[in-house]
């Protein structure tokens, strides 16, 4: 417990740093920040995860991460452009190394990195809008939030099992006062950012529901190919991937909502 909460202090610290740079003065630090997030992730889910052992696969993976999150400054047509050449990349390289790739292997290195990578352009695309502070904070508060809220009220009255082939120790309950807990922050950060409270407060529960998928989807992942945290990069905490599976998949709904001005 002590290295968990010394290296999430570590950890905050960065992560805070990164911002206030990004945000007092110059969004790229903030940008550079999120691409190497996203390049840790896609190494962490096709190295540790799937298995995929080729360096020139993990390279070219990494890479496209970073390039995607970079094309946030550019029209969208680029990162289409650039998915199709990533796409072309793992067609070739599976090809040529044909020996040594499985079929979950090759439909692993040919789409995951994908969606993974776009998650990480819609998490910098929202922090750089304008009011992105609010925005990410709202975002933590469906992920984290929610799940520090869901922990505690699991351990103190959980007794339903939400889904226990996947997570036995998440609850019916703890779901229930994560999702309660959220709505108390998302009704503070409203006010104190002088928002409209109505339509964040109802959003809360889908996105924190949403917040919950991933965290069983990630940890369904892991369970089926046995390891216990997609890496080791933060003591106590386990890997990037580990840290923002919620994350990933509230960030495209939320940049799309963001995008059309409903929140």
């Amino acid at each position: 417990m002590k290295t968990r909460i010394i290296s999430g202090i570590v950890m905050g610290v960065v992560v805070a740093a990164a911002l206030a740079l990004g945000l007092l003065w110059n969004s790229i630090v903030i940008t550079a920040f999120i691409a190497v997030l996203a390049a840790m992730a896609v190494y962490e889910l096709l190295h540790n995860a799937v298995g995929i052992k080729s360096k020139v696969a993990l390279i070219g993976a990494c890479i496209y991460s970073v390039l995607v999150v970079f094309t946030t400054a550019l029209p969208i047509y680029s990162l289409l452009f650039l998915s199709i050449i990533y796409f072309l990349f793992g067609v070739c390289v599976v090809l040529k190394y044909n020996k040594e790739f499985t079929l979950a292997d090759i439909s692993s290195l040919c789409a995951l990195p994908l969606a993974l990578s776009f998650s990480f352009y819609c998490l910098c695309q929202v922090i750089n809008f304008e009011n992105g502070l609010y925005y990410l904070l709202l975002l933590l508060n469906f992920s984290s939030v929610c799940d520090m809220g869901a922990y505690f009220t699991g351990v103190t009255c959980g007794k339903h099992k939400l889904c226990p082939n996947v997570s036995p120790k998440k609850t019916v309950e703890g779901a229930i006062g994560g999702v309660v807990s959220s709505i108390i922050v998302t009704v503070i950060l409203t006010l104190c950012f002088s928002r409209a409270v109505l339509l964040p407060v109802v959003l809360t529960v889908p996105f924190c529901i949403i917040g919950m998928l991933g965290d069983l989807f990630a940890s369904s992942i892991k369970r089926s190919v046995g390891i216990k945290d997609y890496g080791n990069l933060i003591p106590g905490h386990g890997g990037v991937l580990d840290r923002v599976d919620s994350v990933i998949m509230i960030v495209p709904l939320m940049y799309l909502l963001i995008l059309h001005g409903v929140i």
